[in-house]
């Protein structure tokens, strides 16, 4: 086609990866637009142009069908070729209600997988069946939507992947020290020369993070000069930051807030471990960024981590076991270099299957087929 496709993105803007998925977008030479309920996060440095959309204060359920008449109007002006939703039970519906066909509906995990009562899996139902095209980053999820009655020829597995050129490979103690030395004062101070592991999932109930704090003390017992580096935040923050005071490790975890792609691809290129404590996932983006940097996964022994690492690859513990949490961290912290070769192969793996920019040009291919054709294949 000699023009550029329209793709109108719905999803949240508050959240870094509508943003860079449309950027993505734009980069490959389509021309994008999204449109959100959601503003941008305040000095987020992947923010995108976005459109917003009217947001009464109602309850999901209410709030975002009553949004289509003004997605509509918007729709009118712009003539989408490709409408691309984002997280299905909202801005899937909404991209249903709004009219505008090819529909891609992208699932993101937890809209799927945590769907467990019967009205939201209702709901679930009516809305895929109405998509052209589902896009799921695992095999797990994909499983869920054909439960959910999504026939096979319209689902893609498509992991997003991450940016090897971003988040660079430290291959050996030597470079995870020398990446240390590009951390902020704080982080280096608390750190030291000693083991360090980190967290970089949000803090929300699905993520676990009490987990973490409850392993953290027998870890310091054991692995004396050990520090845990726990990025992110949400409404769980203040009440972990609480317990690991009371727990008396205020001097060994430190909460460093959210963080940009930057600091964060420096946060695992010098930590020695990556722990998440998820209880629910599909293809974890912080795992993915964690295995390109070179950080050894300590993982929760959940589906969607599975497709990615195994017994050879990563420490898995059973979701919720804080004692076999101590017990990973404290071998992986403690003979550190002996996870090296592990480290090399899982950075392998995200240059085979995990990039970013190569799971973006498909992204893109299927917008302009889908333009092209007017309707799924």
């Amino acid at each position: 086609m000699s023009e550029r496709v329209r793709v109108a993105v719905l999803g949240s803007s508050a959240v870094t990866h509508t943003g860079r998925w449309a950027a993505a977008l734009v980069a490959r030479g389509l021309e994008a637009r999204v449109w959100s309920l959601e503003p941008p996060r305040e000095g987020d440095p992947s923010r995108f142009r976005t459109e917003l959309l009217p947001s009464l204060p109602l309850p999901g359920a209410l709030r975002y069908p009553l949004a289509t008449p003004a997605l509509k109007r918007a729709f009118a002006a712009f003539a989408p070729q490709v409408v691309c939703a984002h997280f299905v039970p909202n801005y899937g519906l909404l991209g249903v209600l709004a009219g505008r066909r090819p529909l891609v509906m992208n699932a993101w995990g937890s809209d799927l997988l945590l769907a467990k009562d019967p009205l939201r899996r209702a709901r679930l139902r009516w809305t895929l069946a109405r998509a052209d095209h589902l896009r799921v980053d695992a095999h797990n999820l994909a499983r869920v939507a054909r439960q959910l009655g999504v026939p096979e020829e319209k689902i893609e597995v498509l992991p997003w992947g991450t940016e090897p050129e971003r988040f660079r490979f430290a291959r050996d103690r030597a470079q995870r020290l020398a990446a240390r030395e590009k951390w902020p004062e704080t982080w280096k101070r608390a750190a030291g020369l000693g083991p360090v592991a980190a967290s970089t999932r949000m803090h929300h109930p699905v993520y676990a993070l009490d987990t973490l704090v409850a392993a953290w003390p027998g870890v310091t017992r054991a692995v004396p000069g050990a520090r845990c580096l726990v990025a992110g935040d949400g409404p769980l923050t203040a009440a972990l930051e609480a317990r690991a005071r009371a727990l008396g490790m205020a001097g060994s975890m430190l909460f460093v807030g959210r963080l940009g792609a930057s600091e964060m691809a420096l946060l695992l290129e010098g930590a020695d471990a990556y722990v998440s404590t998820s209880l629910s996932d599909s293809t974890s983006l912080s795992l993915l960024e964690a295995m390109s940097a070179g950080s050894y996964p300590v993982v929760s022994a959940i589906e969607g981590n599975r497709e990615w690492v195994g017994d050879e690859t990563a420490f898995l513990f059973p979701p919720g076991d804080s004692g076999a949490l101590t017990r990973g961290l404290t071998r992986v912290l403690g003979e550190s270099d002996r996870f090296d070769p592990a480290r090399a192969a899982n950075r392998t793996t995200i240059e085979t299957r995990g990039d970013w920019n190569r799971a973006m040009d498909r992204v893109a291919e299927r917008a302009r087929a889908l333009a092209e054709q007017g309707r799924e294949p």
